[in-house]
């Protein structure tokens, strides 16, 4: 029984001695996301205020309308809120009390949201708001 004992106590040292630690993936600092041009000012206004945008990502419908509101609509949820723009953001408070604050920016013809994580969504079309 000790024969047995010393065994496995050999095979697990030897097994922790040849194991790889790597920390974990929260642990690792992300590299910073490539800097663009952000819409800000009288341009993000324009681009946003009284406008619904289409995402290419799960159907999500984003309306900003004239009043202050924030309506959210996917496939599956519908959400609502408040915003503002202050600068290059445009903030978001949710009727739950989540908040986000998200920036937009031009890279050729196209649009992109920029979330805060750095996150790019492209904007697939800008419409009035209904």
């Amino acid at each position: 029984m000790k024969r047995a004992i010393a065994a496995l106590l050999t095979l697990l040292l030897a097994g922790c001695q040849s194991m790889e630690l790597e920390a974990p993936e929260v642990a690792r600092p992300r590299p910073a996301a490539p800097s663009v041009p952000t819409l800000s000012g009288d341009a993000l206004q324009a681009f946003l205020v009284g406008k619904t945008l289409r995402y290419n990502l799960n159907g999500v419908n984003s309306t900003f309308y004239a009043d202050g509101r924030y309506g959210y609509r996917d496939y599956e949820v519908r959400d609502g809120g408040s915003y503002t723009i202050t600068g290059d953001e445009v903030c978001i408070t949710f009727e739950d009390g989540g908040r986000r604050c998200d920036q937009y920016a031009q890279i050729g013809p196209d649009y992109y949201r920029i979330e805060e994580g750095g996150r790019r969504t492209k904007v697939d079309r800008v419409v009035p708001a209904a």
